[in-house]
Parts: structure tokens; sequence; C-alpha cells
């Protein structure tokens, strides 16, 4: 995603340079404007197709967290229920809708970049500066490139443990006593205490889990306050008490051939 929008970041910076070399003005401006929208757009099309590709994979590696594992601790249990894809397809929609924002919302800020810097009496280097000539620096790109992240990390991460979710539902139908468990599985920032806390909860499949002062089903829960999904890095994983005393990671082992 991020290779995406420094495709997009490289296409405007060359529009700007151009401008440098020839006219840099109100007039050059308003022809430039229609190429750098086209830019933008380009990127909001490779973006969504790519965010669709990444959440159906997504929704099958949910499956897999609950298949493996129960293939390896019960052999025979018949797994064979299809899961629909009717949450798949509004997490989906959810995800481009949010990806479009994230472009309308760069070529506003682009756009308000170019014209204040042509008003003020910047020059082109300047305005390139803001708008930014990589995504590291401070700058317009920096901004998107980190909300196109947590909008691409959050959003994945909520439909892979939706369909663990859901899988689970299923299994619990046909193995009783089936419980889910809690995996801090770590945060790219700042991990939250209350995820930390929850490390280890085990609950019945109907219950939620206990996080803090906030009931959720799963991580990145729909129905939790924003600030309890946003870059949220846990998983949950199937238990139950005839296995025994597996170990997590003896449960999650089966999975590496099909995340390989």
């Amino acid at each position: 995603m991020l290779a995406i929008l420094e495709e997009m970041q490289q296409q405007v910076m060359t529009e700007i340079g151009r401008a440098a070399v020839e006219s840099w003005d109100y007039y050059f401006l308003q022809r430039m404007l229609p190429a750098i929208e086209r830019q933008v757009d380009n990127f909001r099309q490779k973006a969504q197709l790519e965010a669709a590709g990444l959440l159906k994979q997504h929704w099958g590696l949910g499956q897999s967290l609950v298949d493996a594992p129960i293939a390896a601790a019960q052999p025979g249990i018949y797994m064979g229920f299809h899961l629909g894809t009717a949450s798949l397809d509004a997490l989906r929609d959810f995800t481009v809708h949010k990806l479009a924002d994230i472009s309308n919302d760069a070529y506003a800020r682009i756009r308000s970049e170019l014209q204040l810097g042509i008003m003020a009496g910047k020059s082109p280097a300047e305005v390139a500066k803001a708008i930014g000539r990589d995504l590291e620096s401070p700058s317009v790109f920096r901004s998107i490139a980190y909300r196109a992240e947590v909008v691409t990390r959050t959003e994945m991460g909520r439909v892979f443990s939706k369909a663990t979710e859901m899988r689970l539902e299923q299994a619990a139908l046909v193995i009783p006593g089936m419980e889910k468990e809690w995996i801090h599985a770590g945060h790219p920032m700042k991990p939250r205490p209350t995820h930390l806390a929850a490390h280890g909860q085990r609950v019945p499949v109907a219950e939620p889990f206990r996080i803090g002062a906030q009931q959720m089903m799963f991580p990145r829960d729909p129905a939790a306050p924003l600030d309890e999904v946003i870059n949220c890095g846990c998983d949950h994983v199937p238990w139950n008490p005839s296995w025994g005393a597996a170990t997590v990671a003896s449960r999650i082992a089966p999975l590496a051939a099909v995340w390989d």
C-alpha cells in the first residue's frame, strides 16, 4: 500500500518539477491540477484493488486460525461448513470507502499547498518540501502515508479476526465446550495496558472478552470504541478444556504451513 502511495508521491513531484522549469504561476497551476488529480485517482483505484485482495486473503487466514489447530487437536472433526462472505463484503466496502476518503483528502491538501505557495510567492522547492519529497519527512504525504497504513493494518486485522470469530461459532456447534483465548500479539507503537492484561483470558465462544471496562467479542471488534481497535495487534485463538494444557504456541504451530 505504501509503495502505491509512493508512486503517486513521485508523480506529483514530477509535476511540480516540470512547473519549476516552465512557469510557476496561477495559470500553470490550473493546467497542473488535472494531472495531479489523475495521479491521486490512480492511487485510489490501485489502493482499493490491493485492499480488496488483501482482505480476501486475510478472510481465509482467519478461518485457518481455527481449522488448523482443531484438526491437529481433534482429527476427524468435520469443519467443512461454508463461511458466508456477507461480513467480508461489508468490511471490504468500508475499507475501500476509507481509502477513497484518504485520496480525496490527499488531493485537497496537495491543491491547497500549491495554491497557497503560489499566492505567497514560495518557490517550487519550498512547496515540494511542504507536500513531501518522500513519505518520511514531515509533510502532507507523511500524514497521508500514516493514515493509509493505519487503515490498512486495522482493517486487515479486523477482517482476519471477524473470520476467526465466525469460524469459532461454527466449531462450537460440533465441539462441546469450545472457548476462545485472547492473545496479545504485539502493537506497532504503544501496547494498551488493558490488552496486555487480557492476554490469556478465556471465555466461551458466544461470550465477549473483558478488556478493561469494555466488552469485545474479538480483537478490532467493530462494536468497540475506536481507540480500542486502531493499530491493535491482538488475536484470539480456539481453546477447548479437552485439549489439556497445550500451549498457545503448540495450538498455533499447525498454521505455519498455511501462512508460509
